[in-house]
């Protein structure tokens, strides 16, 4: 597996707030899919943010990893339907 664009979560760990626990039961309940090879976990650099969205979630308003999953999904679930809506409005637009 080539290691570009990918951080070993233990690292993520060691250098953030962010405790392997909550990390492990993100990967459990299916919130985030990490990279595994042999017994490491590698995460995708652009899915940090997406991590400390959840843990700010969970740390500041008590979300539990089930709602953190919820959330997530309807996030996602507005942002495609955002895009789809800006290219019916550019599609909408070649007719006025």
């Amino acid at each position: 597996m080539k290691n570009k664009g990918y951080i070993l979560l233990e690292q993520y760990c060691k250098h953030t707030p962010i405790n392997d626990s909550f990390i492990h039961e993100l990967i459990e309940f299916d919130v985030i899919a990490p990279k595994q090879k042999q017994n490491d976990y590698y995460i995708l650099e652009e899915e940090i943010s997406e991590i400390e969205r959840l843990f700010r979630l969970h740390d500041d308003l008590g979300v539990n990893v089930e709602g953190l999953g919820v959330i997530n999904e309807m996030i996602s679930r507005m942002q495609q339907l955002e895009s789809e809506m800006n290219q019916l409005r550019q599609r909408l637009s070649l007719y006025e």
